[in-house]
């Protein structure tokens, strides 16, 4: 368990790199700003949160910090695919908002990634079943956080489809940037469970 716990850095670096991108983007969407620079400096913060994701999925596959057997090594492939592809919708959204270029595609690609999510919940849950990958606590942090991922996921398409208000999506980022804090601070090792 403890291994498990330390092979997580990758993880933890790329959580908490999107903790501070959901938070500072749903507290921004909060406060909906009418001044132009807000959005640069957003899309600023959230490029550089998606680059670290990036770097940690990169991180994650070439280290193979959990080891090359069943289930370590689906354990690592389907967290670097997933980080890859929160890198791609972040960097995306940041670019967009440096450039005031269009937002449906990042909606669009957004549900791609609840797709991949939610293949995550599910696997995790059968691997955690018959394999014990984390600890009771840790399971059900890391759990409840990619759920809240997959809110913030339907969120930015159905905001950026023109089909909720960004209060909502707003308050979806919120909570999943403070979810993703306890997830990286626990089930990384950082405070044991």
């Amino acid at each position: 368990m403890f291994l498990i716990k330390m092979s997580l850095a990758p993880v933890a670096f790329a959580i908490s790199a999107f903790s501070v991108a959901a938070i500072i983007s749903g507290i921004n969407l909060k406060g909906s700003s009418k001044d132009k620079t807000t959005a640069k400096t957003l899309g600023v913060i959230v490029t550089l949160a998606g680059l670290a994701i990036l770097i940690s999925s990169l991180l994650l596959i070439i280290t193979a910090p959990y080891g090359t057997v069943y289930p370590a090594a689906n354990v690592e492939l389907m967290f670097s695919l997933l980080m890859l592809i929160f890198s791609f919708v972040w960097i995306t959204f940041g670019v967009t908002l440096l450039y005031n270029w269009d937002m449906k595609f990042i909606g669009d690609m957004t549900m791609v990634l609840f797709v991949f999510n939610l293949i995550a919940i599910i696997a995790l849950f059968f691997w955690n079943s018959g394999y014990a990958v984390y600890s009771l606590a840790d399971f059900v942090i890391v759990e409840i956080t990619l759920i809240s991922y997959l809110f913030d996921e339907v969120g930015f398409f159905a905001l950026t489809h023109g089909k909720m208000k960004a209060g909502l999506q707003s308050g979806f980022l919120i909570a999943s940037g403070v979810l993703s804090i306890l997830l990286a601070v626990t089930a990384s090792g950082i405070i044991p469970l």
